[in-house]
């Protein structure tokens, strides 16, 4: 009896060191935004969670959807993957300030402005700030005409755009496939 009770402590010790290793704690913000990338790259917006804040796990949610309605419309759509931007580009150290850290990211292929990704120190290493209000930010800095300003959507009552999201999300659920496939076939006939 003590010998079962000693391996099932030892069985239980082990998932429990397993499960606290998973989610390693990343100390160099250098590391975190090519995982993050790579995740992203693959279409693993699950696996590209662990390493962003928790203000851009909506963000990655409305990525995930928009991924799963392009993949059912693949076929009426043009041959576009959204994810070969975060394939090919080359990534600057980071400049680190305080508990902030900022990486230049610039694409192999395309002639397009660099971007800084701004990545946040928490008490479980660095994460990429994704962020519908960082991507607003990120967007208005590339814009050819800085005097533009887009709205800080931070200031935005979070309720409000969690209730316009479950809508949207309901809407798209219950979206008829032959209404999709007629509105697809009017589109073309614009062209």
């Amino acid at each position: 009896m003590k010998k079962q009770v000693s391996f099932l402590y030892s069985i239980t010790m082990l998932l429990w060191l397993a499960a606290c290793n998973s989610g390693a704690v990343i100390h160099d913000p250098n590391e975190v935004l090519p995982l993050f990338f790579e995740k992203l790259a693959k279409k693993d917006i699950d696996g590209a969670a662990q390493y962003v804040t928790n203000d851009s796990k909506a963000t990655l949610e409305m990525i995930k959807k928009g991924l799963e309605i392009a993949e059912r419309m693949k076929d009426s759509l043009p041959d576009n993957d959204p994810t070969e931007d975060f394939r090919d580009v080359v990534m600057e150290p980071a400049r680190i300030m305080g508990d902030s850290a900022f990486i230049k990211v610039r694409h192999k292929k395309k002639d397009v402005p660099p971007t800084d990704f701004k990545l946040i120190k928490q008490k479980d290493g660095w994460k990429v700030d994704f962020s519908m209000s960082t991507l607003m930010r990120m967007g208005s800095q590339s814009l050819q005409h800085p005097e533009e300003v887009v709205p800080d959507i931070s200031e935005m009552d979070i309720e409000r755009m969690q209730q316009e999201r479950e809508k949207a999300d309901s809407i798209l659920r219950n979206v008829d496939p032959k209404v999709l496939e007629e509105i697809q076939k009017n589109l073309e006939q614009l062209k």
